[in-house]
This record gives structure tokens, C-alpha cells and sequence, in this order.
């Protein structure tokens, strides 16, 4: 199938890789079928493509990526209304914004997306927990370094 996207003009897809959001993701409840696919080789972000929109795609990075350890307990109504049966069928992703430069990028880790990769499925949470927040700086801010002094003659 082919399918237009936002990033990378036209593509060829594969069908069987298309996840269905049932209740579309908060902000886009009207659209359902998303593609994910690597930014470019080796990167750790990917691209979540609408596939009934050309023009809306999101730039993701996994969870555990940006906080190493993580740990998220999705309880019992998502766990069930993704089919999730094992952990490592699901896939947590944080949706990055970059606001003009990409040094300044954060991630949402207070609505994470959830994927179960074993049958395409998938939704995003709003966790309460207060260490995940919806700016998450993405990379660390380094302190300034002091210029050398110059020597004046």
C-alpha cells in the first residue's frame, strides 16, 4: 500500500503494520490508523504517520530511552482493551515536540503512547504520576562554560 506522509513524501507501507487507535489519540479523536517507522537509520526516533492525514505525523522516541527504568503500571482496563497479554508485546513511546531548535526539544511523558506490537493496537495514557511530566527537556541542559580569559597587549 502506498501512503503520503508529512516527512518523507510518498511511501510504500505494509498493511499488516498499520496500528488502529480505536478511540483516535486526544486532540485527533478522528483519526484511527497511524504507521510507525524509523526517523532515519540508527536514530532512536521514529515517526508515527496518520495514515487518513498526510499532513499530521509525530516524532516518538521510546520511553525507556528518555528514562531509563521506567516503570508503568497500566492496570487492568488497558492492559485489556489492548489485548496485552505479555509485557514484552507492548511498546511505550513518548511523543517529542520541538519547538524551533531541536536542543530545546521535550517529551510528553505524562500521556505516553502504548502499542501492542503482537496485533497493532494502540492508545495513549495520561499516567498521575508527578515525576512524568508534559515538557520533559529531552536533553540535558549544560552549564556554560567560562570563555578563556584573553590576554590584551
Amino acid at each position: 500500500m502506498k501512503i503520503e506522509t508529512k516527512f518523507f513524501g510518498i511511501q510504500e507501507i505494509n498493511e499488516q503494520e498499520i496500528i488502529d487507535f480505536k478511540h483516535g489519540i486526544p486532540g485527533f479523536e478522528d483519526i484511527y490508523k497511524y504507521y510507525v517507522t524509523e526517523y532515519s537509520p540508527g536514530s532512536p526516533f521514529k515517526v508515527m504517520q496518520a495514515i487518513e492525514n498526510p499532513g499530521l505525523a509525530f516524532i516518538l522516541i521510546q520511553f525507556g530511552d528518555v528514562i531509563p527504568g521506567y516503570a508503568i503500571d497500566l492496570g487492568d482496563e488497558v492492559t485489556g482493551e489492548l489485548k496485552l497479554e505479555k509485557p514484552e508485546d507492548a511498546m511505550v513511546y513518548a511523543i517529542v515536540s520541538i519547538p524551533g531548535e531541536l536542543a530545546k526539544a521535550t517529551v510528553n511523558l505524562a500521556a505516553p503512547l502504548v502499542i501492542n506490537t503482537r496485533i497493532k493496537l494502540g492508545k495513549q495514557i495520561i499516567l498521575n504520576n508527578p515525576a512524568y511530566g508534559l515538557r520533559h527537556p529531552l536533553f540535558e541542559e549544560k552549564p556554560a562554560q567560562p570563555k578563556p580569559a584573553s590576554i590584551a597587549k
